[in-house]
């Protein structure tokens, strides 16, 4: 069943209307855990209450962000990010994935408007989760064969990003390019290393990069200055263990899933929809009392204090 949408201007009216002081809103119905998690850690003491809104719920044409960043516009061109109607008070605010809009130069800057510090939001789950209680759970192993099975959480996650730095460095070339018909992000893996944490395939990466490289209609000499010079940039986001950045966090199951099955070897485990449940199952043991999650409170802290809330 579709779900109802909202035109910008009837669901400005609906908040204006209704109780809740705090609308909050995020890209998918996927973000609404982590983010009431957020939240609750702020509201629950100052006894507001909010409402979670999905760009689903909303009408527009695109992508989840897409569609938030129209209704943002829409709320600072009527000047309602903070609205007073009646004498009821109502404040907004927006979470989304930085994605590499910081590299496109494109973010936002508001007070109303949060993004992620890493690529997505599922990148903080692998950097804060508890790797061994989610996978253990979600692939139905013991503790014990998990826990001595992977390295420790930042030592693997090294790792994985290591593996498809080259990888990395085409889809941010591609995407800075906005060369729209090579949906590098987009794909669930590497196209170029033999395996999930394999070699690096020559002849896939060599053919990748020619592709890359007539698609943005680049001669050589100016394609390998262009391309060497983001390489850098990457290299140095590795060395300063900020690949988090632009790795993006979902790719961190295809490796989790690989180990998987290496750690279960022929033991008999619950494989199906794993990728899904070790994302649900890293959410569960996040604690969003802890120092990371203040990217995400203050903003809604200083937004309460600067409505008055």
């Amino acid at each position: 069943m579709k779900r109802l949408q909202h035109s910008h201007r009837a669901y400005l009216r609906g908040m204006q209307m209704s109780q809740v002081p705090l609308f909050i809103f995020v890209e998918g119905f996927r973000d609404r855990y982590f983010y009431s998690q957020v939240a609750n850690a702020v509201c629950q003491n100052r006894g507001i209450s909010f409402e979670l809104v999905t760009a689903e719920e909303l009408q527009g044409q695109g992508g989840g962000k897409t569609v938030l960043l129209e209704y943002f516009q829409l709320l600072r061109k009527r000047t309602s990010l903070i609205d007073r109607f009646k004498g009821k008070t109502t404040a907004s605010i927006f979470f989304l994935d930085k994605d590499i809009d910081d590299f496109l130069r494109k973010k936002r800057r508001s007070l109303h408007v949060v993004y992620t510090d890493t690529y997505e939001l599922e990148n903080y789950f692998f950097i804060h989760g508890n790797l061994i209680q989610a996978v253990s759970s979600a692939a139905s192993l013991d503790i014990g064969s998990v826990q001595a099975g992977l390295v420790e959480r930042n030592a693997w996650r090294q790792h994985a990003a290591s593996c498809w730095k080259e990888w990395v460095k085409l889809c941010l070339f591609a995407e800075t390019r906005c060369l729209c018909s090579s949906p590098y992000y987009s794909r669930p893996k590497s196209q170029i290393n033999d395996r999930v944490s394999g070699q690096l395939d020559a002849h896939k990466y060599g053919k990748h990069l020619n592709s890359v490289q007539n698609e943005a209609g680049m001669r050589d000499k100016q394609f390998k200055r262009s391309f060497t010079r983001l390489s850098k940039k990457v290299d140095r986001l590795y060395t300063t263990e900020q690949y988090d950045k632009i790795f993006k966090g979902k790719w961190y199951c295809c490796f989790l899933s690989e180990d998987v099955k290496r750690i279960a070897k022929r033991r008999r485990i619950n494989s199906k929809g794993l990728s899904e449940r070790i994302v649900n199952n890293l959410q569960l043991t996040l604690n969003f009392g802890d120092s990371w999650a203040e990217h995400f409170r203050g903003p809604i802290r200083h937004l309460l204090t600067q409505a008055g809330l």
